[in-house]
């Protein structure tokens, strides 16, 4: 089926259906023909913005009843009759029924073009006033989606907007706690398309793994997340690119780190880098949105004061200057977990946070040993632990690469 044809076209009659086919088409429309109106009914989608062309005296189904039908799946879908010549009483009932039009049988070319092409504008205008409605519907409820006033998550808002729209690939960066999840989400839900929203966790997910769990996608799903695909292994990768070019997928999302949105090329092979970042939304964070903390504060404060059927607590101003001070280095996922302890009577722990973390800050050579040590590790990792490999991915020699794994305490093991 052309999911672009503007005239579905109904009749029994094969020559008719091929003249006017060309007929039609040569106007400039696109048609799809059909030789009964069961066919059709079949193909048939409530938001095609097209415009249905039926015969009236056809076997089996005639050309009333696939108007009933029709209507049954999209009352304003514009239908036009073909009645049989001077048969002025039938044409006058498909009008009463609920017809668009009706044309005489065999019809005058440029009263044809004309009214199917009057009928197609009519549905263009229709269902682009309805697109706008459910836009402007839309706007208002991702207000409670993505909540906030600044403008960092107003931009966001209107991004997610203008790329639901859009059957592209997204790739959402952010922190964790950020909402790529919610995010990623709302793109689904405030789209064209229907189906189910399913998600796959990227993180742990081995290639065998991953290529399982590609394969039982369900075939209703509409929309793909996969969470922290940065996080899979070169081979899980290569898996994902094959993904990525069969026809008939789901429309894909994915996230990755607030790191690799620096350069997520380098997170990434080249081939997934090409297929993956079409289109990009970076989440803000807590310490970047301003007021927003407080009105996130209160929608977790009530949803935790209903789940756990308790009052609501009183904020303070100790609190308000605490929560002023503070980072968010958990954003989102950390202000819930607060709003939570606060519903349930127990402290805070903002300021034991605060000098936990400041506790946690290594000196100089420590810290520069530490990451040295993870370069290496992940190194390592994304080799198969073949010391040679890794060495090449570091661009060093190999005799570095041993002195360097036991200068941070790596052990000398693993296939070379």
């Amino acid at each position: 089926m052309k999911q672009s044809s503007q005239v579905y076209l109904v009749d029994d009659d094969t020559d008719f259906r091929e003249a006017t086919c060309e007929l039609l088409e040569g106007a400039g429309l696109t048609v799809e023909p059909f030789c009964n109106g069961a066919e059709m009914l079949q193909k048939l989608d409530p938001e095609w913005p097209g415009v249905v062309l039926c015969d009236v005296r056809m076997a089996d189904l005639d050309g009333f009843g696939v108007l009933k039908a029709t209507q049954d799946i999209a009352s304003d879908i514009p239908f036009v009759m073909i009645t049989g010549h001077g048969d002025v009483r039938m044409a006058i009932s498909s009008i009463k029924a609920g017809a668009y039009d009706f044309i005489e049988k065999p019809p005058q070319p440029d009263v044809l073009i004309s009214t199917i092409s009057r009928a197609v504008g009519a549905r263009k205008l229709l269902v682009e006033n309805k697109r706008l409605r459910r836009r402007t519907q839309n706007k208002s409820g991702l207000s409670a989606t993505l909540v906030g006033q600044s403008q960092a998550i107003r931009e966001i808002r209107a991004q997610v907007l203008r790329l639901a729209a859009l059957p592209m690939t997204v790739c959402i960066f952010g922190e964790p706690g950020t909402g790529k999840s919610v995010a990623a989400r709302a793109l689904h839900d405030y789209g064209e398309g229907k189906g189910e929203f399913e998600m796959i966790g990227c993180a742990a997910a081995s290639p065998e793994e991953f290529r399982s769990d590609l394969a039982a996608i369900a075939p209703v799903t509409a929309t793909l997340y996969l969470r922290a695909v940065d996080r899979l292994d070169p081979k899980a990768q290569a898996i994902l690119v094959e993904y990525l070019k069969t026809p008939g997928i789901p429309r894909v999302i994915v996230s990755m780190s607030a790191e690799a949105a620096k350069a997520p090329e380098q997170s990434l092979t080249d081939d997934l880098y090409f297929l993956a970042n079409v289109a990009r939304l970076d989440m803000p964070a807590i310490r970047e949105r301003g007021r927003d903390v407080f009105f996130l504060l209160e929608v977790f404060l009530r949803s935790a004061s209903q789940r756990f059927s308790q009052r609501l607590p009183s904020v303070t101003k100790d609190m308000i200057r605490q929560f002023e001070r503070h980072d968010w280095p958990g954003n989102a996922r950390e202000l819930q977990n607060v709003a939570e302890r606060m519903v349930m009577g127990l402290p805070i722990g903002l300021a034991a946070r605060a000098r936990q973390r400041s506790d946690a800050l290594l000196p100089y050579e420590d810290a520069m040993r530490q990451f040295e040590r993870t370069l290496l590790s992940q190194s390592l990792r994304e080799t198969g632990g073949r010391k040679g490999e890794a060495a090449e991915l570091l661009s060093i020699p190999r005799k570095r690469l041993y002195l360097r794994m036991k200068a941070v305490g790596l052990s000398d093991t693993g296939q070379d």
